[in-house]
């Protein structure tokens, strides 16, 4: 009786959830391997009795006829999920739902359903509370994110679990229609709100980025992926690419900066060479050596009076041209621009 059960509970973990299937030949292999020694009939006998009583189907519409899990059947734990477990679960399908191929998430809904319940029956204080006391709070102006089209979304995520190149219509920035590219995926990246596709085009090594929510098609063809030597995402994203680079070589970056613009760059550094000493004026000295970018310029203009760069001299005389631009804009009384 003891054998019989721990078989059966064998069998239940090697059945898939459809649309995968099991034969029950391959079912029998797979038990005989693990030291069932049983016989292929009483396999057919147990798997009848076991749908009877659990979610089991079985596809007769091909032979050989395959066993499987209901798509819709709830997660089946031994030992049953607990709360912190069922947290974690709650947590990743807010969080990370959009970071996974669809796929993976089509197999992770039962848990996720099953973990929604659990917290549900818990009640109370304590962890089934938690979601309700925790939120993430965007550093910069919130936007809503662009809508990305679900098909491209899941052929994107295809392209890159498989190393295979991806056929794109895509429209780039200030463009009146679409353009056909044939793109190497390497990486997908989320920047803020928007999600980018960082890829190379045809045979070429350049490598860039392409703005998910601007590609209206994206088919996954059989042709893999090329891959520009020695490239590797995390080195790319620190060298400041998605800050949006305007010059190959750092920046020796030294800014005289308001005391109140300084606390939290002792808490955050800008850069791992990062030194901030007081003057005698009591305003703050910022050396550090950062990426030459875009994201850079934003960070400094919006501190606006509270923050002036001092070198290099050609970033100095860089912003003293934007302020002066600035300056004239709002020196007209009645709001219009110079």
């Amino acid at each position: 009786m003891a054998t019989a059960l721990i078989r059966h509970w064998q069998m239940l973990r090697l059945i898939p959830r459809a649309p995968r299937k099991l034969s029950t030949a391959m079912l029998h292999a797979q038990l005989a391997e693990r030291g069932f020694k049983v016989d292929l009939r009483s396999v057919q006998r147990d798997l009848h009795k076991l749908s009877l009583r659990f979610p089991l189907v079985c596809d007769e519409r091909h032979r050989p006829h395959g066993w499987s899990w209901s798509s819709t059947a709830e997660a089946f734990d031994v030992p049953g999920m607990d709360l912190h477990t069922a947290l974690a679960f709650r947590l990743a399908e807010d969080h990370l739902a959009h970071l996974m191929p669809g796929a993976t998430m089509s197999y992770l809904s039962p848990h996720f359903r099953h973990a929604r319940t659990v917290l549900a029956e818990a009640g109370g204080e304590g962890v089934p509370r938690w979601l309700d006391k925790v939120r993430v709070v965007p550093a910069g102006m919130p936007m809503a994110p662009p809508k990305i089209d679900q098909e491209v979304l899941e052929a994107v995520h295809t392209g890159l679990l498989h190393g295979r190149q991806l056929n794109l219509r895509y429209r780039p920035r200030n463009a009146d229609e679409d353009k056909e590219y044939v793109a190497n995926p390497h990486g997908l990246v989320y920047r803020d709100s928007v999600a980018y596709l960082v890829c190379s085009l045809w045979q070429y090594d350049d490598v860039l980025q392409l703005a998910l929510h601007r590609v209206s098609h994206a088919a996954v063809s059989d042709l893999p992926r090329h891959v520009p030597e020695g490239l590797s995402l995390d080195a790319y994203i620190a060298a400041g690419e998605f800050g949006f680079r305007l010059g190959d070589q750092p920046v020796p970056l030294v800014v005289r900066m308001h005391p109140c613009v300084s606390v939290r760059l002792y808490e955050t550094p800008l850069a791992e060479d990062q030194v901030l000493t007081t003057g005698d004026d009591g305003w703050v000295h910022l050396r550090a050596t950062v990426a030459d970018t875009a994201q850079l310029r934003v960070w400094l203009r919006g501190h606006g009076e509270l923050c002036e760069v001092l070198e290099p001299a050609s970033l100095r005389d860089e912003l003293a041209v934007n302020a002066r631009a600035l300056a004239r804009m709002y020196a007209d009384d009645d709001g219009a621009t110079a």
